[in-house]
Formats: structure tokens, sequence, C-alpha cells
């Protein structure tokens, strides 16, 4: 009498059969979704230095360059809420622009922005929230929209790589700020010499 060998190819035909199913699904699930998609990247970090001192590095336009990674330089006349200015990016051999429009501005506190570009939309939003009188704490969050609809649905393949872009930018706005930071101990010396 001969061993069947194939009697469990049902079940094996009807797992296989589950398993495209549910890929086909969750691929039908991700061109729903990527459809009007705009992905968040979010670093947070501790600067040794008050939020005054911080500021400048956010609204100034040759200041923003040295820090925030990809931008090359930031061409505009001021920095309120309301105005635009001209944003020139570089990626590896890419260049690229971007109009930016200012949407909320709360000195020292707040810092909010919306970029329209070829390439995407990315709304900014920079809170200064200070710990003591030498210590903020910075909430970065970015908000990417790509254009091309291909670049939705890939995000998760850059994703990665704009959090470490995000990431390695507040990092060197702590450096930077750090370095040209007065000392805790001239600015206690100066808010007492106020309060007095």
């Amino acid at each position: 009498m001969a061993k069947d060998r194939f009697r469990d190819w049902g079940l094996y035909h009807k797992l296989v059969a589950t398993l495209l199913v549910a890929m086909v699904f969750s691929v039908m699930v991700r061109l729903l979704l990527a459809i009007d998609a705009a992905y968040e990247v979010k670093s947070e970090i501790i600067i040794e230095t008050s939020a005054a001192e911080v500021w400048p590095w956010l609204v100034d336009n040759r200041k923003r360059a040295d820090w925030q990674g990809e931008i090359m330089w930031v061409s505009g006349v001021s920095a309120e809420a309301g105005t635009s200015r001209l944003v020139f990016w570089k990626r590896r051999y890419q260049h690229w622009r971007s109009y930016e429009l200012i949407t909320a501005l709360v000195k020292e506190r707040l810092f909010r922005s919306e970029h329209q570009s070829d390439e995407d939309t990315r709304w900014w939003q920079i809170e200064l929230v200070p710990e003591t009188v030498c210590r903020t704490k910075i909430v970065y969050t970015e908000t990417i929209r790509p254009r091309a609809y291909q670049d939705r649905f890939w995000f998760f393949r850059v994703r990665d790589e704009r959090k470490e872009r995000l990431t390695e930018s507040v990092k060197s706005l702590k450096s930077w700020a750090e370095q040209s930071a007065v000392s805790c101990d001239a600015q206690a010396e100066a808010q007492k010499a106020s309060q007095n």
C-alpha cells in the first residue's frame, strides 16, 4: 500500500491563498492611505542656554543655513508672521527651492512655517520650552507631503533618512547655540540686575 504524501495539500493551498489575499489587501490599503498622506518626523533636544540665545538661530536667514540640514541659504527681508521667504535646498546632487510662509511666530517660544516646492509640501514647528534660565528644550516637528504619488507610497524607504537629517539638524543647532551663548553666570547676573 502506497503512502499518501500529498493528503495535506488542501490545507497548504488554503494557507497560500490566505497569505496572497492578505498581501494584496495590505497593498490596497497602502495605496488608499498614500493618496493624500503626509508623514511626520520629530526630534527633541535639550540646549544648555536660554531661549533668548536660541531664538536668533531660528529666525535669522544667515544662521539657518549653518544648522538646518539640506538648506543652502534663505533669502528674505524679515521674519514675521505672514511673511514669506525663498529657501534654497541641496541633497547630494539635487538642488531645488521652496517658498516658506511663516504661519505663526511667538518670540522665544514658537516658530511655525509652511514650505511649498516642486518636490513636496512641508510644515515645520519648532517649540522652545524654557526649563531653567540657562536650559531650553527644543521640540522640532516636520510634516512632509511629497508631491508625487509614488513618493508618498514609498516614503517608508526614506523615512529613516529624513529622521536622521532632522536629528542631525537639532544637534547642530545645539552646538551652534551653545558655542555662541553668553555664560549662564553672566545671564543670571544680568537677570538679577534687571530685577533690582
